[in-house]
C-alpha cells in the first residue's frame, strides 16, 4: 500500500510483479529454496543516525540554503 501512495497504481503493480520475477528466477536459477527475507527492503530509518559537520553542510546546500563561512 505505501508503494501504491508513493509511485501510483501502475506503478506499483509493475514494481510488484518486477520484485515476484526476479525473486522467482534467483530462486529457479540457483535451485535453492524460497526465503523472504533475501527480500525484503527495509522502509525504517536507523534511530542514531549521525552525520559530520561537512554532510550536514552539503544536506543544508541540496535543500537550497546558502551556507556561508563564520567570521570572527
Amino acid at each position: 500500500m505505501q508503494l501504491k501512495n508513493r509511485r501510483g497504481h501502475k506503478r506499483a503493480i509493475i514494481a510488484i510483479a518486477r520484485m515476484l520475477l526476479t525473486a522467482i528466477y534467483h530462486i529457479l536459477k540457483n535451485k535453492v529454496p524460497y526465503n523472504p527475507d533475501l527480500y525484503k527492503k527495509s522502509d525504517v530509518r536507523p534511530a542514531n543516525r549521525e552525520i559530520t559537520v561537512e554532510q550536514a553542510i552539503l544536506l543544508a546546500q541540496a535543500q537550497g540554503y546558502r551556507i556561508m563561512a563564520a567570521t570572527t
